[in-house]
């Protein structure tokens, strides 16, 4: 059960209960927690990403407290938490009485199965509806199933006798930064640190809302602030990861995943899948296959949404390598787990345009466009075929993209630095009065002495230099 920010209150006290029962364990004796301590340890747990350790946590408190409800309610969330719906269940069955927690989690179960008004009416039930941890486990249960604006009229009983309790306060900011409401939710992860500026929970929450906005300087300040405060609190190491990975610091990102692959986090799948894709991007393709390789053996076939980009991405890598034929074959297998997997025929269209077969090329970025026939679509084909140089096919894409998005991002400069190229003045001097930064005269001095400088055939090379002078 998320209970992220709810718990905060509770953060010092909890962390001290981890000690003393890790302490315990460690020299192989017995500890004698409250039933009530250890669920919101296992929850604890369950938030950091050690599922382990709550599963472990259930059971021991199960061993010293025989069919205790809130252990028994704890494990069926776990149960829920990994989609092991049907044991969940079995728990559930397990349970004889009917409180409040125990009707929660039942409507949670329903809720699940889109039984909205089958939940409702269960939850109608209640008795007091506004006591402040059945408000908050309500709140909790519509935001975590995806319908946060069901959990307000719920907050709206609770909002005159408890608006200034942390854990109201907490499921507030919280049902509204699930909405999308990010300025709001703010406003009430704010008043949550004025109260405990030491929760890693409320700056996180901040972080949230400023990475949504891309505001990704701010996020990183208040994730910096959420590792001070508990330097084990994991997705505050991935949030800045993905922060400093926007802003262009790929170094500083991957140092961050590793920080989160140490605290079981990130599998190693996803480091993998991330120095492959990074190398990939800087067209270093023999440092980048074997690590998209081995994300690839980690892959569960069945479910793994991200396997075809990765075959896609070991194609192109196979291809620059000479391995033209196993290229193929993993283009093939991209195209067989996901037919509409749009990256894995634009790549496979751009090593037939390498290979100087542009007939199947073409046909592999037309069936890109019937799948996705936007804006993006037409960039990636442009951005492909200026670092082939195939400078005809550049200049049909950006053409596409500024006529379907004229604010297209980097549009007019990209018009530019093609058009330069092309020596088409016209065209260049109409997209370089649309630019934010014009070039200049000297600028342009620059640019030209780049392009006398570089091999000529090496239009890539050349382009990656403008697209760096226009930064």
């Amino acid at each position: 059960m998320s209970k992220k920010s709810y718990l905060s209150g509770r953060d010092k006290e909890l962390q001290e209960l981890a000690e003393q029962y890790e302490a315990h364990k460690a020299e192989n004796r017995p500890i004698y927690l409250d039933a009530d301590d250890l669920a919101d340890l296992a929850d604890w747990y369950a938030i950091r990403h050690k599922n382990e350790m709550a599963t472990e946590v259930v059971e021991y408190g199960l061993s010293i407290h025989p069919e205790n409800t809130a252990l028994l309610v704890e494990q069926a969330y776990l149960y829920l938490d990994t989609q092991e719906r049907d044991k969940a269940k079995q728990i559930i069955e397990q349970i004889s009485e009917n409180s409040s927690e125990v009707k929660v989690l039942k409507a949670n179960l329903l809720v699940g199965e889109g039984r909205y008004d089958d939940a409702e009416e269960l939850l109608d039930s209640i008795e007091d509806k506004e006591d402040l941890a059945n408000i908050v486990d309500v709140a909790y249960l519509y935001i975590d199933t995806g319908a946060p604006e069901r959990a307000l009229p719920w907050l709206a009983r609770g909002l005159e006798r408890n608006g200034e309790e942390e854990s109201f306060l907490a499921v507030t900011g919280d049902c509204y930064y699930a909405q999308g409401k990010y300025e709001e939710a703010s406003m009430f992860y704010n008043k949550l640190i004025d109260k405990n500026p030491y929760s890693a929970s409320y700056w996180f929450g901040l972080a949230r809302c400023y990475f949504d906005q891309q505001m990704f300087d701010k996020t990183i300040e208040a994730c910096d602030y959420a590792i001070v405060a508990d330097d084990e609190f994991a997705d505050a190491y991935i949030m800045r990861g993905h922060s400093y990975f926007q802003i262009g610091n790929e170094e500083s990102a991957l140092e961050n995943y590793k920080q989160a692959e140490k605290l079981d986090a990130i599998t190693p799948s996803f480091m993998h899948t991330f120095i492959g894709l990074n190398k990939v991007s800087k067209g270093e393709w023999e440092d980048a296959l074997p690590h998209l390789e081995e994300a690839i053996a980690d892959q569960d076939i069945d479910n793994s949404f991200t396997l075809p980009a990765l075959y896609a991405n070991a194609a192109l890598c196979l291809h620059k390598i000479g391995k033209k034929r196993k290229a193929h074959q993993y283009c093939k297998k991209a195209r067989d787990l996901d037919p509409d997997e749009v990256d894995s025929y634009l790549i496979e269209g751009r090593i037939y345009m390498e290979e100087n077969d542009y007939e199947k090329g073409v046909k592999k970025w037309a069936k890109a466009l019937e799948i996705a026939p936007e804006a993006d679509t037409w960039h990636e084909i442009g951005m492909c075929s200026m670092e082939i140089g195939q400078l005809s096919y550049a200049k049909l894409a950006f053409e596409h993209v500024k006529e379907m998005e004229p604010d297209f991002g980097g549009i007019n400069e990209k018009l530019t630095s093609l058009y330069m190229l092309l020596r088409d003045k016209e065209n260049f001097t109409k997209y370089n009065q649309l630019c934010e930064h014009p070039f200049k005269l000297e600028e342009l001095e620059k640019i030209q002495q780049l392009l006398v400088d570089e091999d000529q055939q090496d239009l890539a090379k050349a382009m990656k230099n403008i697209f760096e002078s226009l930064k």
